[in-house]
């Protein structure tokens, strides 16, 4: 015996306490589930074990074809990581389930909710009612995932095993995802065990990213011939003999395919003493004789039921068929079988080592086995079968998930029972299960005879269903097929017309064809017999649709309508997304007070209307947009931060524009690792409407002042041509300003911003292009065109009359001072943007104030603005800003002194920023992220970025070493 075969049967399962059983791993069962040899593939497992124990977390992939012992070997990783101490939570995909949301991982899902009951909200409490637009059941769920894991984790290392990863639903591979993105800053090992290709698009891509992250791929091959005879041995209890070692050699060293060989043949009777017995010979013409061995795993498996009644194997054949899963009351009322026959089954069943215990359930011992025996039935029958176990889950109240999946094996329409269920449950398939819903709701469509109420209804629940599941492209197709059918609708079903409409304005808003929604909107509007309230809310949806469109005069009288209407109808709806409306037109036009009033009203209104979720209002972005522009930057930085949360809960249309205001107003803080932070975040959510670019757009400005941009002018990305919105046009032209400027073409740097310079003074730009002036006013008067420095003057001037702030008066200053050569102006504006909270612009400010001071001949003056500046900027890394300021300064022969602050160091404590410091000494006090980011008023992705950067710079592996080093250097004290 080799390896781990020697281990004891009988040692307890691990598990999660608390967690409930299905959280147990398999047993071992006998000499066929004992692990033979696999030495190698097992000292590489322990190592990864032995690493996770000193707090590093990783990947573990265990890759091999079907019976070669995944499990097994996932069971030995079990009982090691149980001999260190650590808590291991185990799951399995299965391939009936892999298109039910997180029935791969939903063990693990209840086994932190009851682990940390404090962090995890239980998933029963989350979704939506019927009226809102999207729901967020699913980033919810992942939320309480991490959450939750943080929170174990904070305890002590644990390991998470998913088996059969290959049947994974999508969900459960999203939120495997978002838990691989934590293995570098915590102690969580992920062990998942996959089939090699093909592979389902989702889960090659997450193996992929696993591996580019390091992660251990571990492959499965055959048993070597010494292997097999050990295996032989255990199952016959004696050596095999020659004639038997060459029939098991057909196994190809497949442990699965041996023991069903060997097993079947004991059971038959043609084994004697390790030897096949005279009984197996069949003899031939002239005395021949030859033996007939199954030619294939799936014979072998065939072959051990050769012993049971037909009756016996046919139940064994409708349980496959039903699932992994065997239970035996289920099972009788299925097959409408007395209890007791269904359970002498069973029994036969556990002792043929079909069937094996996990934990309080009855499985097959693998999944292979209970596949070979479900294509044991004809495709017709299995269908009909698993129509009546869903009618038999119906009486019992069963989970609506595993309902529908028995209901959709079916491509006919529904009959009476599944409808009447159907509607019964919609709401809560539908929230629980979109996909599932979606299909589900297409099929009893086709039904026939429906009322046409009926009819209306399930088409509307169809479409919240595609939405919801995030397909709004089939959403449109199918609410405008439904309304091309019902033309004639009146009385109750104009009111679904016009709900569908409603849901069509929605799925063309998802998908960013602002156009088209602006078309179903209107073409409602112009309709007789709309009600008042009806009417308020299609004018909010165009009001926002037109805003988003910079169609500005349209937007802001069909916004007063949707006010006035929903006022009179006492209507959130109307009234939020009229607000909201207006209130960024405002922000647009520079009107900041009267913006941050409609973003507060929109937030407080929100909270005290039952937090109605719809999809086309995002209600804390407007208050954290008005916020960053009144220098209120921290609690600019927590509302964005509830707006990104908001989003992540809904469909996520407005969560990358959220993720990318975040990012300005940390640039704009002077906060830039935390702001490349966020822009990834952005690029990497759904992007409808074009902030992927912009996000591009702003990474390259910081990649520009830090001397680290490799690109062209030309190779910044122009806005998405799907999206008929803007997002900050002016972003593009400014760094491809800037890249001409560092190429030492300030003529082409000029050129670049000439059409925005002309929406200057036609007050088209938005209020935001303020932060660009002093870029602006500076490469223009380097270029020789005053008349341009005077324009953006005058437009710094006319934005601060609209509502002064320290960083506009600030702006306002510095532009005016540059354009008149005034440096008591510039001086000013050093000292409103340091009171602005703007240390970038105020390095700028500095100078152009050494600049000038030079100009005028006032050196020493000069001297002291620019090592300001210097000192400044090097606390941003902005190497080219630097080298730029001193090469003008030494046009006038003025080099700074050794005052300027010297680059900070690549690694070592001294390499941590001030944020990074922050957040490692909230490490040392034990707070896990989602805690730390509450504190700090950060996401916990950004927590998570400023760990993974600490780990880096401080050449350490885990949280925990975090901890130790951070005890033995005592360089900080912890912050509250």
């Amino acid at each position: 015996m080799q390896g781990l075969s020697a281990i004891d049967s009988t040692a307890a399962p691990v598990g999660t306490s608390g967690a409930g059983e299905s959280l147990r791993c398999p047993p071992l069962d006998g000499p066929a589930d004992r692990l033979i040899g696999r030495q190698d593939e097992l000292d590489r497992m322990t190592d990864r074990i032995d690493k996770l124990v000193a707090g590093a977390g990783g990947v573990v992939l265990l890759e091999g074809e079907p019976g070669i012992g995944k499990t097994a070997v996932l069971r030995a990783a079990t009982q090691l990581a149980a001999a260190r101490g650590l808590r291991v939570l185990w799951s399995e995909a299965k391939e009936l389930e892999q298109h039910v949301p997180f029935a791969a991982i939903g063990p693990l899902l209840a086994a932190v909710e009851a682990v940390a009951p404090t962090t995890a909200k239980p998933l029963r409490s989350q979704g939506v009612s019927t009226g809102t637009m999207t729901i967020g059941y699913e980033t919810a769920a992942i939320a309480t995932l991490l959450a939750a894991t943080e929170t174990l984790c904070a305890t002590g290392p644990f390991v998470v095993i998913l088996d059969d990863a290959h049947w994974a639903d999508p969900s459960s591979l999203r939120a495997l995802h978002r838990l691989g993105e934590l293995l570098r800053e915590l102690p969580l090992l992920l062990m998942l065990a996959v089939q090699p290709l093909p592979r389902e698009r989702g889960l090659s891509g997450l193996l992929a990213e696993f591996e580019s992250r390091g992660a251990e791929l571990v492959r499965l091959g055959p048993m070597s011939d010494s292997e097999t005879a050990v295996l032989v041995e255990l199952l016959l209890g004696a050596a095999a003999g020659p004639l038997l070692s060459a029939a098991v050699a057909s196994a190809g060293g497949n442990p699965l395919y041996v023991t069903e060989l060997v097993t079947g043949m004991l059971q038959a009777g043609l084994l004697e003493s390790g030897e096949i017995s005279s009984a197996a010979w069949t003899f031939e013409g002239h005395g021949s004789r030859s033996i007939r061995l199954p030619e294939s795993l799936t014979e072998a498996i065939l072959r051990r039921l050769d012993h049971l009644p037909a009756r016996s194997q046919q139940i064994l054949s409708m349980a496959a068929a039903l699932g992994q899963g065997v239970e035996a009351i289920e099972l009788s009322e299925v097959l409408a079988a007395p209890l007791i026959d269904v359970w002498n089954v069973i029994s036969v069943a556990v002792a043929s080592g079909i069937l094996v215990r996990s934990g309080a359930e009855l499985t097959f011992r693998h999944d292979l086995i209970r596949q070979v025996l479900a294509d044991q039935l004809p495709p017709a029958s299995r269908v009909t079968l698993q129509l009546r176990a869903a009618r038999v889950l119906m009486s019992m109240k069963a989970p609506v998930e595993r309902i529908a999946m028995y209901l959709l094996t079916d491509d006919g329409p529904l009959d009476a029972t599944g409808l009447e269920w159907l509607m019964n449950v919609v709401e809560r398939l539908v929230i629980r299960a979109p996909k599932l819903a979606a299909g589900l709701l297409a099929r009893a469509i086709e039904t026939t005879r429906l009322a046409p109420e009926r009819y209306d209804e399930l088409r509307l629940w169809q479409v919240r269903a595609l939405l919801w599941s995030g397909n709004p492209t089939e959403a449109e197709a199918v609410a405008r097929h439904a309304l091309s059918q019902g033309a004639t609708m009146v009385g109750r079903r104009q009111e679904a017309a016009s709900m569908l409409h409603w849901l069509l304005a929605h799925a063309c808003f998802a998908q960013g064809k602002l156009s088209d929604a602006v078309h179903v909107a209107e073409s409602v509007l112009a309709r007789p017999g709309l009600s008042s309230l009806q009417q308020g809310r299609f004018h909010g949806f165009r009001a926002l649709s037109n805003m988003l469109l910079e169609r500005f005069d349209t937007a802001e009288e069909a916004s007063a309508q949707a006010i006035s209407t929903g006022h009179a109808n006492a209507d959130p709806v109307a009234t939020h997304l009229g607000s909201l409306t207006l209130g960024l037109l405002r922000f647009h036009q520079g009107f900041l007070g009267e913006a941050r009033q409609h973003g507060d009203r929109l937030a407080r209104n929100f909270e005290s209307n039952g937090r109605r979720r719809l999809s086309t209002i995002e209600p804390y972005s407007l208050s954290g947009r008005c916020l960053t522009e009144l220098d209120e930057h921290a609690a600019a930085e927590k509302t964005l931060t509830l707006a990104i949360r908001y989003s992540e809960d809904t469909s996520g249309v407005y969560l990358g524009s959220n993720r990318l205001e975040l990012a300005r107003s940390h640039f704009l803080r002077g906060r830039w690792d935390e702001t490349l932070i966020e822009l990834r975040a952005c690029r990497e959510a759904p992007d409808v409407f074009g902030y992927a670019a912009a996000a591009e757009c702003l990474t390259a400005l910081v990649a520009v002042h830090r001397g680290t941009f490799a690109g062209t002018p030309e190779s910044l990305p122009a806005p998405d041509n799907r999206s008929e919105g803007l997002v900050y046009p002016y972003l593009r032209p400014w760094v491809q300003a800037l890249v001409y400027e560092t190429q030492g073409d300030s003529s082409r740097a000029m050129a670049a911003l000439v059409d925005l310079c002309q929406e200057y003074t036609d007050g088209r730009a938005p209020a935001t292009v303020s932060q660009m002036y002093p870029d602006l006013v500076r490469v223009a008067v380097a270029a020789g065109r005053a008349d341009v420095a005077a324009k953006v003057a005058i437009a710094a001037d006319a934005l601060q009359a609209r509502h002064a702030t320290h960083s506009r008066r600030a702006t306002a200053a510095l532009c005016r001072g540059v354009a008149e050569g005034d440096s008591a102006l510039v001086a000013q504006a050093v000292e409103s943007f340091r009171q602005a909270g703007r240390p970038w612009y105020q390095a700028q400010a500095n100078e152009m104030l050494a600049t000038l001071l030079a100009g005028d001949g006032q050196a020493a003056q000069a001297r002291s603005a620019l090592a300001n500046a210097i000192d400044l900027y090097a606390g941003f890394g902005a190497e080219w800003d630097i080298a730029r300021a001193d090469a003008r300064l030494r046009e006038f022969g003025i080099r700074r002194g050794r005052r300027g602050r010297r680059n900070r160091p690549k690694t070592g404590w001294q390499a941590l920023t001030p944020t990074e410091q922050k957040v490692a000494a909230l490490v040392a006090q034990g707070l896990s992220n989602p805690e730390i980011a509450a504190r700090m008023f950060l996401s916990p992705r950004t927590v998570q970025s400023h760990l993974s950067k600490i780990l880096t710079k401080l050449r350490l592996q885990s949280r925990i070493q975090v901890v130790v080093a951070l005890a033995q250097q005592g360089a900080f004290t912890t912050t509250g």
